[in-house]
């Protein structure tokens, strides 16, 4: 292309780069000729596409000479530039056969043609690409007539095509999946919708992984012909298409040059076979690969990011369902082995109960017979040993023949028999049976229930059970008030309802109230005692009425038990109904029932007189049982003195009483647990030393760890022998009163020791009080003498003039012994009145301590020639006169031992709590002050040492000093408890740093 020199005519002006294009191009060697001679019509037309901003182009003449704009760029690609002005059928060969006919039937027949989103496979970029593209052809019409040639206007449409053809997938791979409960299943679902879409999926196939065989099975296909069903993972096939190492990297591979290596493969909508293929790791399981999937490529399309990133999407999609299946099934193996478990639960329950009963009717029958026969045979303690075992005895079979009428109706082998009965009488006799009970508790017993319209079919053992166990709830958990029983008609049901003054519910746990096993956790009551079974074995028979149960509750203030069951028969199976009333019936439950309610009423234990001056430890037993409270106290109080408590709360108003010396206390109580017991009597200081014996069922050996992990001295499981308790006491008490005894010897020896401490501190208090004066007085009258030493020997030498040098060095020895004599004196007397312990802390400016310290070395930095440099210093607590002799030391010594050119660096900063010194307080804040001098240095090893009184490094002749002054500043900085350190190199300076608080 040439550049002209023309002027360029106004249709030709702007238009960005194709206008400049457009401008500059030879347009002469085409067939429009120069572009002042183009018709008006053309120049129309090219003004109109230069100053769009939508993708347009003008084809102009028989051959379709190409013009275009600046948007239209995009579409030509890679064509751009060369097709400016070349004819359209070689500009668009590729596509054509798809674009002539509509240009020739504009051209020839005058006829626009439009066209919205039309597949054309272009080759732009060096690719035959999938495109989309809504175009329109309009004739121009020549400026003599004719139709001249074409202007178009073009949209890009090829992201929203694509875009919802994968959206589309996506979408459908993504429904459904709840409803898949296998792999299988997910297999053929994603193969089904991976079809439906052949553009981006000329060819998909799924291989499943044996991690155990390394066999991968083909599990799904769009054709089955592409690969074999199975493939070894250590195969050339499987190596060639990269299948170990995108499981070994679980990552994507591409797969290049397919056709040489396998020939034409499916091709999907394309009529062109893909040369390149994608395999995608599935992971379902954590990192683990639990499947592939291969996929051929769109042969018009290129693998990039958003390509790739569409797949991978795919693949998670399907790692996701497989996840939710593989989940499921997991969940449904649980459910089965919770079922099985519950079953052999079950029966085993059944067959326990069973097995529980021969031995208890052996236990039960002669005990019976002995307690009805002649007492008077038995000694007190054996008659109450008796009914004790009788009582427990009566009571282990009521919770077997709980546990077996619950296992019977778990396993659905419970057969009722319902009869007609006066169901206000039978229920007013069952809750009289409780009546004793309840007015020898100091309660109320209130039954009102009130005869029924219509006759009502129960079985009589099942009713039983309902009212005895609500009964019996309500009489554990209410310590004062009433119990009121009333039963009535409501329509064509029976109402039961048991309500109570007790304890009352917590809210949240309402809702768990007929669930198995639950039990209120810190709940209040005569006993912690109880299966947690009662509840939900009433519910259960209720159930079995065809009735329901509910509770309302208020913590504090009360429960109500609602039972509602419906009248007459229609409700029940024929054939377990009976029309005859049972007069025959009768049950020993409401005995057993009210005697264990009676025994629960006695919470008491009765209070024995304590004897605080007997030889006899006292033991406090605590726990719920009456029977295990008489039991351990029978067993013994022929060794100790005994009280009891029926609860923690109870046990610590008796320990408040009198201090006991071994507490023996049940873990599972009402009111305050074992556990919470201990950590009141561990954590307070008068009982810490008390040692508590733990009582427990739970068994074993984790068991026995988490009771001496609370705190336990020891831990018992039930059932124990007698022996074992009274060793296991025994062992307790003695060695609690060794602890004690050597307690209190060491508290004596203590005391002794600390009062010679006292005595020995006073009298080193006193000698170096002394040693201070002396030091004081000392120096003081040695400086008297020294003064006229070195007045005299001045006036001698003065008055001798003349009588030789040898006179002279004699009185120069003299003065200079007495000057270092004067200076030793005086750094002595300054050491000793660091100990002042009268000297007060003070707000003292150390930037003001610095500044006195220059004025009186001013003269000798100007003699040395001494730089010093400084930062800004801040204000601290301490004793001025000190800190002022620590900074005239340190630069003094600076100065002393710097022969040439003195620099000495003085700097401050704040110091972090993790970089404080060990020796240091990390509670306090500190500064650190570095004074950093270029003199003679020292040797590290010696950093310690030159801390030390009257200890020297260096020559006295070279160096004067008297060794002082150095231990002055340790003693300085240790009196405003700070630390001091030293580091040095030989002819390369000291540095000293000082740790004061702020």
């Amino acid at each position: 292309m040439e550049l002209t020199n023309t002027v360029v005519p106004e249709f030709l002006t702007g238009g960005g780069e194709m206008g400049a294009l457009i401008r500059s191009h030879n347009w002469a060697s085409t067939p429009l000729g120069h572009f002042e001679s183009w018709p008006q019509s053309l120049k129309t037309c090219v003004r109109i596409i230069l100053t769009s901003s939508q993708p347009m182009f003008v084809w102009w003449g028989p051959e379709l000479i190409n013009l275009y704009n600046d948007p239209y760029r995009s579409i030509l690609g890679g064509k751009h530039p060369d097709v400016l002005g070349m004819p359209a059928a070689e500009v668009w060969k590729e596509i054509w056969d798809s674009v002539g006919p509509r240009a020739n039937t504009c051209m020839e027949k005058n006829i626009g043609t439009y066209d919205e989103a039309l597949l054309l496979i272009m080759e732009r970029n060096g690719y035959p690409e999938e495109t989309y593209y809504t175009f329109s052809y309009s004739p121009i019409p020549g400026d003599y007539g004719g139709t001249k040639g074409i202007i178009c206007a073009n949209t890009d449409d090829t992201l929203r095509i694509t875009g919802e053809r994968q959206l589309r997938t996506l979408r459908d791979l993504g429904k459904s999946v709840s409803d898949m409960t296998s792999d299988v299943a997910v297999f053929e679902h994603t193969i089904k919708v991976l079809k439906q879409n052949p553009h981006d999926f000329p060819f998909a196939c799924i291989y499943q992984l044996n991690n155990e065989n390394g066999i991968a099975t083909q599990v799904g296909a769009t054709d089955q012909d592409v690969l074999p069903t199975d493939l070894h993972i250590d195969s050339d096939i499987a190596d060639y298409w990269k299948l170990p190492e995108a499981i070994s990297y679980n990552k994507s591979l591409v797969i290049s040059n397919v056709i040489d290596g396998f020939g034409n493969l499916p091709s999907g909508a394309w009529g062109r076979s893909p040369d390149n293929a994608l395999v995608i790791p599935i992971n379902a399981r954590q990192s683990a690969v639990t499947a592939l999937l291969i996929v051929g490529l769109n042969p018009h399309r290129q693998l990039d990011e958003k390509y790739s990133g569409f797949f991978q999407l795919v693949a998670d999609q399907m790692a996701s369902s497989l996840a939710n299946v593989y989940a499921y099934e997991e969940a449904r193996k649980r459910a089965e082995a919770l079922i099985e478990i519950d079953r052999a639960k079950t029966a085993f329950f059944n067959n326990i109960s069973h097995e529980f009963r021969t031995p208890l009717t052996l236990m039960l029958g002669p005990l019976e017979e002995l307690l009805a026969g002649d007492t008077s045979l038995f000694s007190q303690k054996q008659l109450a040993d008796l009914q004790t075992t009788q009582r427990n005895a009566n009571r282990l079979l009521k919770l077997v023949n709980t546990l077996l009428d619950f296992s019977r109706i778990e396993a659905k082998k419970v057969q009722a028999q319902y009869f007609p009965v006066d169901l206000a009488n039978v229920t007013s006799d069952l809750a009289g049976s409780f009546r004793s009970a309840v007015e020898h508790a100091g309660m109320q017993l209130v039954v009102d229930c009130q005869p029924l319209a219509e006759t009502a079919y129960i079985d009589r053992d099942m009713w039983e059970k309902i009212v005895l166990n609500l009964l019996s709830n309500a009489f554990k958990y209410t310590l004062e008030g009433s119990i009121t029983v009333s039963l009535y008609q409501e329509d064509t049901h029976a109402i039961l309802q048991v309500k109570d003054t007790g304890i009352g519910i917590p809210a949240e746990e309402l809702p768990h109230m007929f669930e198995r096993f639950h039990r209120v956790k810190q709940s209040g009551g005569r006993s912690f005692e109880g299966t947690g079974i009662g509840l939900s074995l009433v519910k259960e028979l209720v159930l079995l009425h065809e009735g329901d149960i509910s509770v309302e509750s208020t913590p504090g203030v009360g429960s109500i038990f609602t039972v509602r069951i419906p009248l007459g028969t229609d409700h029940l199976p024929a054939d377990q109904v009976s029309l005859e009333e049972n007069n025959d019936y009768h049950s020993l439950l409401p005995e057993t029932y009210a005697q264990e309610a009676a025994h629960q009423a006695d919470i008491q234990p009765v209070q024995n007189e304590l004897v605080a001056d007997s030889d006899k430890p006292l033991v406090l037993i605590v726990d719920d049982n009456a029977d295990m409270r008489d039991y351990l106290q029978r067993l013994l109080q022929h060794y100790y003195i005994v009280d009891t408590a029926a609860n923690g709360k109870l046990a610590l108003e008796r320990i408040r009483h009198q201090l006991p010396e071994l507490v023996i206390s049940d873990v599972m109580m009402p009111e305050m647990d074992g556990v919470a017991l201990l950590h009141h009597l561990k954590s307070d200081a008068q009982t810490a030393g008390i040692p508590i014996i733990l009582l427990s069922a739970r068994a074993g050996e984790e068991a026995k760890i988490a009771g001496y992990d609370i705190g336990a001295d020891d831990y018992l499981v039930k059932p124990f022998s007698a022996k074992e308790l009274l060793a296991r006491v025994r062992a307790q008490i003695r060695i609690t009163r060794l602890h004690n005894h050597a307690v209190e010897i060491l508290q004596q020896s203590a005391q002794d020791l600390e009062q010679k401490v006292d005595e020995r501190t006073a009298e080193l208090l006193r000698k170096n009080n002394e040693l201070e004066q002396f030091a004081y007085i000392a120096s003081h009258d040695l400086q008297e003498p020294l003064r006229k030493i070195r007045t005299f020997s001045e006036l001698l030498q003065n008055s001798m003039q003349g009588n030789g040098t040898q006179v002279n060095h004699y009185f120069e020895k003299i003065q200079s012994s007495a000057a270092r004599m004067t200076a030793l004196i005086k750094d002595v007397l300054e050491y000793s009145r660091l100990s002042d312990p009268d000297a007060r802390f003070v707000d003292t400016d150390l930037q003001a301590i610095l500044k006195n310290t220059l004025t009186d070395f001013e003269l000798l930095i100007e003699q040395k020639g001494a730089l010093i440099q400084c930062d800004a210093l801040p204000v601290v607590k301490g004793i001025p006169l000190q800190l002022q002799q620590l900074f005239t030391n340190l630069i003094g010594n600076s100065l002393k031992f710097s022969d040439k050119d003195p620099l000495i660096k003085i700097s401050v900063a704040a110091v972090s709590e993790e970089d404080v010194p060990g020796e240091l307080s990390k509670e306090q804040e500190y500064i650190k002050l570095t004074f950093q001098d270029n003199g003679i240095g020292f040797e590290q090893q010696f950093s310690d040492r030159i801390f030390t009184i009257f200890q020297r490094l260096n020559d006295k002749k070279t160096y004067a000093g008297t060794g002082i002054g150095l231990a002055l500043c340790k003693k300085i900085v240790e009196n405003h408890h700070g630390l001091i350190q030293a580091e040095g190199e030989l002819q390369k300076g000291a540095t000293f740093t000082v740790y004061l608080p702020k």
